[in-house]
């Protein structure tokens, strides 16, 4: 080839751009160079789900409520569970929840109320304390420890409401009378044959039903009656 041509393909290829003489090397450095996609955006967490309606976490049974509530038995008794809505129970011996289930049985039908009074409880108070929960008989009924009655499935006690808004326990200094009074109007409505209350306590209500009781100056003992001895 002539020294002319040589010289001039030379000048020719020195001012072609590196890209062009390396398509590989080209095509990696534009890839290198080009911006990161953000993230797509994520849904947040569902919510969990809600908890089951309390009855369908019941085992229900037909209760037959023997003899009285002094000298009687409770057959095929109801567990109320230890927490529902509007309510909490507390174990007596340690006034700290949650109550023992050998403690907890009552007829269908007074756990059937109470189930009702705690879900009144939350919708008349949503964000106040609970209704605390205590004793209702044994399984089986029968002679019951801290109690002379208890023994047929038809009573339980009721913690006091507190004027502080707290749950624990309650007495004459630190109970809430208007609510107090509210709960035993509430029960007495809802077919209460007693509402017992401490003689240390102002409650009102219906002769022969509201009633002072010795030893009631911490909680309400409330009794419904059972007319055919067989719950609901």
């Amino acid at each position: 080839m002539p020294r002319a041509w040589i010289v001039l393909f030379a000048l020719v290829a020195a001012t072609l751009p590196i890209a062009a003489l390396n398509d590989g090397d080209a095509t990696t450095a534009s890839a290198a160079s080009a911006p990161t996609p953000a993230p797509a955006p994520q849904d947040p967490p569902a919510p969990p789900p809600p908890p089951p309606p309390i009855e369908t976490r019941i085992q229900w049974r037909q209760s037959v409520a023997h003899g009285t509530a002094n000298v009687g038995w409770l057959e095929r008794g109801v567990i109320l569970p230890e927490r529902g809505p509007g309510f909490y129970t507390y174990d007596p011996y340690t006034q700290t929840p949650p109550n023992r289930a050998n403690r907890r049985n009552g007829t269908a039908m007074l756990v059937r109320q109470l189930i009702d009074l705690g879900r009144w409880w939350e919708h008349e108070h949503p964000d106040g304390p609970r209704l605390g929960i205590g004793d209702l008989s044994l399984d089986g009924g029968g002679s019951f420890d801290l109690h002379a009655s208890h023994e047929n499935g038809l009573d339980v006690d009721i913690r006091l409401p507190r004027a502080d808004g707290k749950e624990g326990q309650s007495n004459p200094a630190n109970y809430d009378r208007a609510l107090t009074q509210a709960l035993a109007d509430r029960l007495v409505g809802r077919g209460a044959e007693f509402v017992f209350y401490g003689p240390n306590l102002d409650v009102r209500g219906p002769r022969g039903i509201v009633m002072v009781w010795p030893n009631h100056d911490d909680h309400l003992h409330v009794r419904f009656p059972d007319p055919d001895g067989r719950g609901n």
